[in-house]
């Protein structure tokens, strides 16, 4: 299952890479403020590194496993990707998804309920906790990836509100 698993994962990271290019190209709403764009493009690149990371998780890695002498070695190569892509990508994308997330709970511009934009704001800055946890040593954090679940469901959900305002728009 780690194969599949993680070849799912990049699935939904190309989905986000594509949303968010077409956010950043289509403009509107989403991208008039200098700010708004910048997360945006955060977020898209983010997920560009992280679609690599979970590709190769997927593939490369779950073909190695059976062919490793022991563990540690693949660990060990899984470990050194993580932090050349994923300290690349995890910052990116957790900034610019906490920067849409508090936009749209400061302004509702996607027509998003209020306490459902806050509740993205919550979950976006819990996502960086499994992060910090890694890089400063502090494990008891590293639960907080489950938080990362809620987030892309948000993200989701929002993406949906911005392709039905587009639709809308050019219904007009």
């Amino acid at each position: 299952w780690w194969g599949a698993i993680h070849v799912a994962i990049a699935a939904g990271f190309v989905l986000c890479v594509l949303g968010g290019l077409l956010i950043l190209i289509g403009g509107g709403m989403a991208t008039r403020h200098w700010l708004k764009a910048l997360c945006w493009g955060a977020l898209t690149v983010g997920m560009i590194y992280f679609t690599g990371v979970a590709l190769i998780n997927g593939w490369v890695m779950h073909a190695l496993a059976p062919h490793a002498d022991e563990d540690t070695l693949l660990y060990g190569a899984m470990n050194d990707l993580l932090i050349g892509f994923g300290w690349l990508g995890n910052p990116l994308f957790l900034f610019g998804l906490t920067g849409i997330a508090v936009g749209e709970a400061r302004s509702a511009e996607a027509g998003m309920k209020r306490w459902l934009a806050w509740f993205g704001v919550v979950v976006s800055v819990l996502s960086w906790g499994r992060g910090v946890g890694s890089a400063t040593g502090l494990y008891f954090l590293e639960p907080l990836i489950l938080a990362n679940i809620p987030a892309f469901v948000w993200l989701a959900y929002y993406g949906w509100l911005i392709a039905r305002l587009a639709h809308e728009e050019t219904q007009r």
